[in-house]
């Protein structure tokens, strides 16, 4: 069986690997039927911007990716059959992630969901284990059915920033009567260092990931949505939602089979995954913070915030030396 689909693929500024992960779609994929490029322009973020691509694709199956990836010989095509055979199936592709958008070094399979991750709730950590269902989509990769994701409330819709779209995809369509997969076929996915990236992470875009955060709760709504509430307020202001949330979480239980009971029991673990990759020949940013950083929540100046993790954009999280709470420098800082 056959099954054409379309590629979306949200950009912000690629140069080069662009060109290079069309061409090779082109050249290993045989039932792709148009390849979208969806530019986020006003910094809408990722999630927005995979719906807005999602908004323009004439085909039934649909499939997101980043846009400095390659792919195995007809794996998409393959990822598409395997969409058709269900519906509401939601899937991603067995992920390596290097600087070099190479098939070597380990293979990431999907994700593992904790209720709780330290800062936020419902945080994604990569597994390492066998294809199969999943907590969570991980690895670049995403393909739905259109149907279906409407059927949701259009989840990606309620995003901003760029993060957070798999658990925005992947715990409604488990709450809806659907599964989550990850295959076996692979894709390659270019992990970015600091020197890649053109652009450094603004306060809004900052707030604008803690915005999606917040939404993911309200839309979901897990049983316990106002412990975990108070809890991520220790590291941000909740935000005023759209009006939006609230009729996609109304429509989300129109389709809900689940209980947040039975789902957490399923698919959300407290247990440690593994580390997510760090681009490699890369040296350790020392664990003390440069002289003078102001914390956003008390405003006390110090220049003893311990760096508790380096992302692969180059911005730190930290916690303030005076009171604890945890906080987030863009690249330089």
């Amino acid at each position: 069986m056959s099954e054409k689909y379309t590629v979306v693929i949200p950009v912000r500024d690629e140069g080069s690997d662009l060109d290079q992960t069309i061409a090779n779609i082109a050249e290993t994929q045989t039932q792709c039927a148009a390849i979208l490029v969806e530019r986020d322009t006003a910094g809408a973020g990722t999630a927005a911007t995979r719906h807005a691509g999602t908004l323009r694709a004439q085909t039934e199956t649909i499939i997101t990716i980043d846009a400095h990836m390659r792919f195995k010989p007809g794996s998409l095509d393959l990822m598409a059959e395997f969409l058709a055979e269900d519906r509401k199936r939601v899937c991603c592709l067995s992920c390596r992630t290097n600087p070099e958008c190479d098939f070597t070094g380990p293979v990431y399979r999907g994700a593992n969901l904790r209720e709780w991750g330290g800062e936020y709730a419902l945080e994604p950590k990569w597994r390492r284990g066998e294809p199969g269902e999943v907590a969570c989509l991980m690895g670049a990769c995403y393909g739905f059915s259109r149907e279906f994701y409407e059927s949701l409330g259009s989840p990606w819709s309620l995003g901003r920033g760029w993060g957070c779209d798999e658990t925005l995809l992947s715990i409604p369509a488990r709450l809806a009567g659907g599964s989550v997969h990850v295959l076996p076929d692979e894709c390659a996915h270019r992990l970015k260092t600091p020197v890649d990236v053109k652009y450094r992470q603004t306060d809004a875009e900052i707030a604008a990931i803690w915005y999606t955060r917040f939404a993911l709760l309200e839309y979901v709504r897990p049983a316990n949505r106002e412990a975990l509430r108070r809890r991520m307020r220790k590291s941000a202001n909740c935000p005023r939602l759209d009006a939006a949330v609230k009729r996609a979480a109304e429509q989300l239980d129109r389709v809900r089979v689940l209980s947040w009971e039975e789902y957490a029991a399923r698919w959300l673990t407290s247990g440690e995954s593994p580390e997510v990759p760090v681009p490699a020949k890369r040296d350790r940013l020392p664990s003390v913070a440069d002289p003078g950083i102001r914390c956003p929540h008390c405003g006390g100046i110090s220049d003893r915030h311990p760096v508790t993790n380096t992302y692969a954009n180059g911005n730190r999280r930290r916690l303030c030396a005076n009171c604890g709470r945890p906080f987030v420098t863009r690249f330089g800082r």
